[in-house]
């Protein structure tokens, strides 16, 4: 009896350990990140969002579904993020959460973006840690003509594959957040989240287009 039970544990432990080696070679280790960055990224959004409500004006979040495709650096992110908005009593709206592919660009598909976008009231502000939430060109003077308080998270290579000076023109898009292209190699020594944004991160609003990467179709050959 006692042989048969040793038997059943051992063939019980060689199934659990085959189903950890298949998980782990299928879906891999959440990859280590530094999360200072990160978090650094999430609490300027929200403070630089919370400077452009206007009286009454709530924020609407566009966001990664990290559910179904995991992403470590967009979760620390998001924590941040939504820790500085609830320090400063910002209203949330709402939250949308878009599920993208791992190896697709990373863009607001145009008809979520359309449809946060015109449910804006005057003074309200929407933060998008996906790029700028861009409708077709059909789809603008349906929009009107006001100034939409755009906050876009425009990490990597997003300001080389869009126009964001055209966003800025059309008064979609009131701040962007790009990655500085060639950040110190020596990291800040300082617990100022502050200071770890200046170093990996710069806003661009319309008083400083000129810092924007050269956008597509205009870069030299």
């Amino acid at each position: 009896m006692r042989k048969e039970k040793a038997k059943i544990l051992v063939a019980t432990l060689t199934i659990l350990g085959a189903l950890l080696v298949l998980y782990f070679s299928v879906y891999g280790t959440a990859p280590r990140v530094e999360p200072r960055p990160h978090r650094a990224l999430g609490q300027v959004v929200a403070e630089e969002a919370g400077k452009l409500l206007g009286n009454g004006g709530r924020i609407t979040v566009i966001a990664r579904n990290t559910a179904v495709f995991k992403n470590p650096a967009a979760d620390v992110q998001m924590k941040a993020f939504y820790r500085a908005i609830k320090k400063a009593k910002l209203p949330l709206a709402a939250t949308n959460a878009i599920t993208l592919n791992p190896i697709s660009l990373v863009r607001v598909p145009p008809g979520d973006a359309y449809e946060v976008l015109r449910k804006q009231s005057d003074g309200d502000v929407v933060v998008s840690f996906l790029g700028p939430p861009v409708v077709g060109r059909e789809l603008w003077p349906k929009l009107g003509n006001a100034r939409h308080r755009v906050v876009a998270v425009c990490s990597g290579a997003t300001p080389w594959q869009m126009n964001l000076k055209e966003l800025f023109d059309q008064n979609l898009l009131h701040m962007a957040v790009i990655s500085r292209p060639t950040p110190e190699t020596r990291l800040p020594k300082s617990s100022v989240l502050r200071i770890w944004f200046d170093h990996f991160y710069q806003v661009i609003t319309p008083a400083n287009l000129s810092d924007l990467p050269l956008p597509p179709g205009n870069r030299l050959q």
